[in-house]
């Protein structure tokens, strides 16, 4: 994600779905709570997925194998899950019957639910995609934004010591007496927060804020240095500050309405606007708290798809980022939507996608974000979307 590529927060427990009501088709409609974030699974059949039976199966069957031979994710959530229930699961779709007939893998070893929020009877998506943008190794007037490694002194944030100041956080400052404190925000990063950090890394540097914006907002990119050779940044950790979405703000100041504040308007506007400190575009940007920091590598593979947060490999328009406080990685989810996914035309979106990254946007159990691919036509269709639709979660039967 997005990543984009991506602060997400969850302050509460879940309630533990498998010891309420026990096997998978007893459950009917259940409540849960992320955070302050209330939602249900609604109990439903294959049979009333729209479109299900015309998706090309065994297109998500190779996706939800990659998830397979990624290390197991827990998430905050992983109670809805019988130990051990994906990995059985896994085990079953690596067999020649289902590479034979995907279709019924799925329909045989999964439970589908649909995901309603408390405040929308709807699920939300967006899109995204890697972009490839230009960037040093070393720090010039053209190049001159830092990207940065996780810092040593980052750590994530357990629930029971989310209190006080650290309330709205999910990372913290670790001194070195151990105690915690809020990690240094967006603002305070790029005023020199980070300089005097030990061992802090600057992996990469690009031509502007609104570069690193966009790589942070999309959690990934392509970056080609002036060598040719590509380097990609994958997400890695985030600071824990809570995520303000930039261009709500700019829609609730008549800057364009809704449908047409695109990621291309918004970066146009940032540019005009200035990206120096006190000017416009900047003090937009430090509106938003959360600061993404990145893994980095030289892509011996200029074609290969980006890796997403799950560590493997994001197959287009099968993929999707979710909220991992939420969901753990390689659950699959069914979308039922019209969107615009291969035209400015709405259509149907009717599809199995897994879950495999995440993103500081992505919050709630009713929201996910679509990979649509690389460069700039993925980029294109990618952000255009801004649709409601419904959401169905995939849970193991065993």
């Amino acid at each position: 994600m997005n990543a984009r590529t991506k602060g997400v927060r969850i302050a509460g427990a879940f309630t533990p779905l498998w010891a309420l009501f026990g096997l998978v088709g007893a459950i009917s409609v259940a409540p849960c709570k992320a955070g302050e974030t209330r939602y249900r699974l609604e109990a439903s059949s294959f049979a009333a997925l729209p479109g299900f039976a015309a998706d090309r199966h065994g297109e998500a069957l190779r996706a939800f194998l990659k998830s397979c031979a990624a290390p197991a994710h827990r998430a905050a959530a992983t109670s809805i899950l019988r130990p051990g229930a994906l990995k059985n699961a896994c085990v079953v779709a690596a067999s020649e019957e289902s590479a034979t007939n995907p279709r019924a893998f799925f329909e045989q070893n999964f439970q589908p639910f649909r995901i309603v929020a408390e405040n929308t009877p709807e699920a939300f998506f967006t899109g995204y995609y890697q972009p490839e943008i230009a960037g040093s190794l070393v720090q010039s007037a053209e190049f001159p934004t830092p990207v940065y490694a996780p810092p040593p002194d980052l750590t994530a944030l357990p629930e029971g010591k989310r209190v006080g100041a650290l309330a709205e956080l999910t990372a913290a400052r670790r001194g070195p007496d151990g105690g915690l404190t809020p990690y240094p925000d967006r603002a305070a990063i790029e005023d020199g927060a980070l300089d005097h950090v030990p061992s802090v890394r600057k992996l990469v540097y690009l031509r502007d804020k609104a570069d690193l914006f966009l790589t942070q907002v999309q959690g990934s990119a392509r970056v080609r240095l002036n060598d040719g050779r590509i380097l990609h940044l994958s997400f890695a950790a985030r600071n824990g500050q809570p995520y303000t979405a930039i261009a709500r703000v700019l829609v609730q100041r008549g800057v364009a309405p809704p449908a047409e504040m695109t990621m291309r308007r918004l970066v146009n506007w940032l540019r005009r606007n200035g990206l120096e400190r006190g000017q416009a575009g900047d003090d937009l940007l430090r509106l938003n708290r959360s600061f993404v920091f990145f893994d980095a590598s030289i892509d011996k593979d200029a074609a290969r798809q980006p890796a997403g947060g799950s560590g493997v490999g994001l197959s287009p328009l099968r993929s999707i980022a979710i909220d991992a406080h939420i969901w753990p990685y390689g659950l699959p989810f069914y979308i039922d939507a019209r969107l615009p996914w291969r035209s400015v035309e709405l259509e149907p979106f009717q599809r199995l996608t897994i879950a495999q990254d995440t993103g500081s946007a992505i919050v709630g159990a009713a929201r996910a974000d679509i990979f649509f691919g690389l460069g700039d036509e993925a980029g294109s269709r990618a952000g255009e979307l801004r649709h409601h639709g419904q959401f169905f979660l995939l849970l193991p039967k065993d």
